[in-house]
């Protein structure tokens, strides 16, 4: 599979910086949330690093509650320069009380990638506390922090994540099967309970100035049973990562700057950004050109505003300079989706 990807910087003070590297830049397919035994999966930790591997991801994070579950045998085992790597994680399960919820408390999980030390659940009086805390103590031990799941449980809103930084990684799509992703209202009355979808709350939080990363994960714990659609299986949703090389390093540095699309089953073939506008090759499914599935891409601006809606494998966007930003996101005919970064266009 070749990918371009030539994101340049639309304003001197967007984050999204270009890695300055003489080496070729290639694509990795990687998973960035997985538990296993360690903590609440059903599989060790083996099992779970044989079937990413064998499903041709080329690296999977390990995640488990409250441990740094030792990924050196895993890699003893398993990785092949290039082709496969398993990476050191970790999920901080922060529970706060909450009279005002119907669950009596709320839950703002984060993970923490490539740390160099377990970080429990700091606390705090509020959820938008906790994570500032909990993101402080992941970011001083050497970690890069993921907000899980924000819709699990109805848990999170987005007053809670505005304080967080820019960079910080967002699960725009959990493949876990009780997740909410889509939002939604308790009903129809004045006063019933609603939601944003977590693609909603994204660009909530990008129109309120704070520049995250989307991403799709997993949040795999049940590999037994990968046909179970009632189950936290494997292969739901995937980064897919430019770096120049395959080592934690590098995976984890391209994360942070955002050079990533993040994945449900559309591929892309190209995805190319520059100061006239956005435009994206989408790769034919399973790689057969007869394939009839139809591709619909929507460009999302600043309030969440679909900019354009474009039909086909090659949608692209002409940026006129009041969009706030710019980020796509398609759906093909089978319900798979994909989504890219957000470019700064004004600020």
């Amino acid at each position: 599979m070749r990918l371009v990807l030539a994101l340049l910087a639309l304003l001197p003070a967007t984050l999204y910086a270009q890695q300055a590297t003489q080496r070729p830049l290639h694509w990795y397919r990687g998973n960035t949330h997985a538990h296993t035994s360690e903590s609440d999966g059903d599989s060790p930790p083996l099992a779970v690093a044989r079937w990413y591997k064998d499903a041709g991801y080329q690296f999977t994070f390990i995640t488990d509650h409250e441990k740094l579950t030792d990924v050196g045998p895993l890699n003893g085992a398993l990785a092949e320069p290039g082709k496969f790597l398993v990476i050191a994680g970790q999920e901080v399960t922060q529970i706060l009380p909450d009279s005002t919820h119907p669950d009596g408390r709320r839950q703002g999980h984060m993970n923490s990638l490539l740390p160099t030390r377990v970080v429990l659940p700091q606390g705090g009086a509020k959820l938008a506390e906790s994570y500032r805390r909990n993101l402080a103590a992941i970011v001083a031990a050497g970690g890069l922090p993921q907000v899980n799941h924000p819709n699990w449980r109805w848990s999170t809103r987005p007053a809670d994540m505005l304080a967080l930084p820019d960079s910080t990684l967002f699960e725009v799509w959990n493949g876990h099967p009780g997740i909410n992703n889509l939002g939604g209202a308790a009903g129809d009355g004045p006063g019933a309970a609603r939601s944003l979808s977590t693609d909603a709350l994204w660009d909530t939080l990008l129109t309120r100035g704070t520049l995250f990363w989307g991403v799709g994960s997993d949040d795999s714990h049940h590999f037994a049973k990968p046909w179970d659609p009632s189950l936290a299986r494997p292969g739901q949703a995937w980064v897919v990562v430019r770096a120049d090389t395959l080592t934690p390093e590098a995976i984890v540095g391209a994360l942070h700057r955002g050079d990533f699309y993040a994945s449900t089953g559309v591929v892309l073939a190209d995805y190319r950004a520059d100061r006239s506008g956005v435009a994206l090759v989408i790769a034919p499914p399973f790689g057969s050109p007869r394939d009839d599935t139809r591709f619909t891409t929507e460009f999302v601006g600043r309030g969440g505003r679909v900019l354009a809606t474009v039909h086909g494998r090659e949608p692209r966007y002409r940026i006129v300079g009041n969009e706030g930003y710019v980020r796509a996101r398609v759906i093909d005919s089978m319900g798979r989706r994909a989504w890219t970064q957000p470019v700064i266009v004004a600020r």
